[in-house]
């Protein structure tokens, strides 16, 4: 774990190898709601022969400090900075569920900055269901949530002992951050913007996700000049945990395209 001032907040950071002497693409991983940078630490091992990732704590999570955001572009702010820190001119960003409206607002925002977008297991507009808001909502003010299927999340296929890995993984989340964060994905929306951004962009998902299913990568795809689509099988919203390898051989030929 490192750290490094934006804004005044401190934003901590896992990276794999010196950050600041780079090889390859410099990637910045940008986690999902309520997480940390840390559920990326696998993937970036499998990564670093090659290329030089570094896994943000958006503000107000894991351990970095300030107050989470209810909207994508703060957060996206402070993902520039910290590359700017770093010493990255450019840099491919990459994002999952929440972290992929960052990556699009990043984009968007600062165009100058990014080379490339991994859009993982995400969308242009991440409406969130009203239960699940609900839910949150209770939590957050310390009553008891509405029951949710504990596999919704997932594939058929993946196994329970995997789920339980995926969940020690995140550890213990703030009902307050949960909260504020699916307000941020409630809010996001890009679909009016997608046309305009050019930045080279894989959009991968898993087959069998029903958070953000392969319907909104398509259309990724579809409206955005630059993406390619990668769907891999018997994966629901954890791609990059339920089939691994298959997500490592997609990141690592899209970064192989890039300049």
């Amino acid at each position: 774990m490192a750290t490094a001032q934006v804004d005044g907040i401190e934003i901590s950071y896992e990276a794999v190898g010196d950050p600041t002497t780079p090889r390859g693409q410099c990637i910045l991983y940008v986690h999902g709601t309520g997480c940390h940078g840390r559920v990326f630490e696998r993937h970036m091992n499998a990564v670093a022969g090659a290329h030089t990732p570094v896994a943000l704590d958006l503000p107000g999570h894991g351990r970095s400090g300030g107050s989470a955001f209810r909207g994508v572009a703060d957060h996206a702010h402070y993902a520039v900075g910290l590359a700017a820190q770093l010493g990255w001119e450019r840099f491919v960003i990459a994002g999952h569920s929440l972290g992929g409206g960052i990556a699009l607002a990043a984009a968007i925002y600062h165009p100058k900055q990014i080379s490339g977008m991994l859009l993982i297991d995400t969308g242009a507009r991440l409406r969130v269901h009203p239960t699940i808001l609900e839910s949150a909502r209770l939590e957050a003010e310390g009553k008891p949530p509405i029951p949710m299927d504990p596999r919704f999340a997932y594939a058929k296929s993946t196994p329970q002992s995997l789920i339980d890995e995926i969940e020690t993984s995140i550890g213990e989340r703030d009902p307050a951050v949960v909260y504020t964060d699916w307000i941020a994905d409630d809010s996001c929306d890009f679909l009016s913007r997608l046309g305009a951004i050019e930045t080279p962009t894989l959009a991968i998902c898993g087959a069998e996700d029903r958070l953000t299913p392969p319907k909104y990568h398509e259309y990724l795809q579809q409206k955005m000049p630059s993406c390619r689509l990668e769907v891999i099988p018997d994966a629901g919203h954890w791609t990059y945990f339920e089939q691994p390898e298959a997500f490592d051989r997609a990141v690592l030929a899209f970064l192989d395209t890039l300049p």
